[in-house]
């Protein structure tokens, strides 16, 4: 009842958030395949949901994210507005558990407030993640993610890392539930390995490899040894004729690339034809304004970890390690993803969020001049919501159009007569 009591407000507030923002997504009419055969697929297994247990490999595919839709479909049936809402309490309570986590490494509770808030608006990643029943997998993915970083953390500040803790046991399990997902293991650990070295002296100097950090290695690898012999594997998009190299230099490129995005989430797009002359200019201008952003990513990095707090290393190593498995996901770099921004966005907003509050500080006699920092993360909020709803209203378009409108009229048709066809990744 204390913690409610604490922290209740914060969780309501961000629900609010969440759906006022975001809210009118619920009324897109369905527009994307994927979504269609996800809900054909949900209908069929409704029907005989046990076929989803003799799916070869299903240990280490997806078994948790068949259940969420099968679960959904329950509810919703083909209504897609009932899918959103769930990704839309979902966003909700994950930016919760950024607020639980920002509190514990920042004791400061209106530094964690705006991270949480911030994060909930969707800034540096845009909102692209509410958009589509498939995206249930990225915000449960993500929501794992942060509760076992929440769980191990607090494990750590407990009870010294101690491998019989229930805290221990607690994120180990959701580890493992994380692992039934998609394959996020290494990732993870190397975030817990940054927390481990950037918190050493305050964690009263033990050891970094200690024994709780070692069991989530050895799961991951056992993880990583089943799905790579019976789970399914998602095809690089390097052919073989491509050297290593390549491969790495390809990679580095689309991190920066990405970490652009956050900044300057502007890419070709049918968006563009209907913007206005300065949006024009601005992606025209598009290759000096990423040149001068990534000197300063760069810059920013690197004095962020020589002379910044424990915390602020590792919300930066947090925002590269969590880049690295999208790294290789375009082979050519010209249009990027911004729902894999999703988890990564947290750092990018708590970096965002201290210096506004650092800055905001340093203004304590100036009177009504120390909100002013503050313009800087509305900005972000606004281009966020603002971007979310251009995109939106390009959805909308596609559901209008006579090939959206045949697929949803096809979907009501046959979906109830096909066989169970099983996607193994959406």
């Amino acid at each position: 009842m204390r913690s409610i009591k604490e922290h209740g407000w914060v969780y309501l507030l961000l629900i609010a958030t969440s759906y006022l923002a975001f809210g009118k997504l619920m009324s897109t009419p369905l527009w994307n395949p994927i979504d269609v055969d996800i809900l054909c697929e949900a209908h069929n297994l409704s029907k005989n949901p046990a076929a989803m247990f003799s799916h070869i490999g299903f240990y280490f595919s997806q078994p948790l994210l068949q259940l969420g839709f099968l679960l959904e479909y329950r509810f919703f049936g083909l209504n897609p507005s009932g899918y959103i809402a769930v990704n839309l309490f979902l966003h909700a309570t994950n930016s919760f558990v950024v607020y639980m986590l920002v509190h514990m490494l920042f004791p400061k509770r209106p530094m964690a407030v705006l991270s949480a808030v911030l994060f909930a608006f969707g800034v540096g990643s845009y909102g692209k993640v509410f958009m589509g029943i498939h995206h249930l997998e990225a915000l449960m993915l993500a929501g794992l993610h942060l509760l076992v970083l929440y769980f191990f953390l607090r494990n750590d500040f407990r009870r010294d890392g101690s491998i019989r803790s229930p805290l221990f046991l607690i994120g180990l399990g959701l580890f493992l539930v994380t692992g039934l997902t998609r394959s996020a293991s290494f990732s993870l650990i190397l975030t817990l390995i940054a927390y481990k070295a950037f918190f050493f002296k305050w964690r009263k100097g033990r050891a970094i490899l200690s024994k709780d950090l070692l069991v989530f290695a050895l799961v991951g690898i056992l993880f990583y040894w089943g799905q790579s012999h019976w789970g399914y594997r998602q095809p690089t998009v390097f052919d073989n004729a491509q050297t290593g190299e390549y491969f790495s230099l390809l990679s580095i490129k689309n991190l920066f690339r990405y970490l652009n995005l956050m900044f300057f989430p502007m890419q070709q797009s049918p968006i563009l034809e209907d913007a206005n002359p300065l949006v024009t200019l601005l992606f025209q201008a598009r290759s000096v304004i990423r040149f001068s952003l990534t000197m300063a990513i760069v810059s920013y990095s690197f004095f962020g970890f020589v002379f910044g707090s424990k915390a602020i290393r590792f919300f930066i190593a947090w925002t590269y390690i969590t880049l690295l498995p999208f790294t290789s996901h375009t082979a050519s770099g010209v249009w990027l993803n911004l729902s894999h921004l999703y988890l990564t966005s947290l750092g990018f907003c708590v970096i965002l969020a201290a210096g506004t509050r650092g800055t905001s500080n340093l203004l304590h006699k100036a009177g009504v001049r120390r909100f002013l920092p503050y313009l800087v993360p509305l900005a972000f909020v606004l281009a966020s919501v603002g971007l979310a709803h251009m995109l939106d209203a390009q959805h909308v378009r596609k559901a209008q159009s006579p090939a959206a409108t045949e697929m949803r009229e096809q979907m009501f048709r046959t979906c109830t007569s096909r066989p169970v066809q099983f996607q193994e990744q959406h």
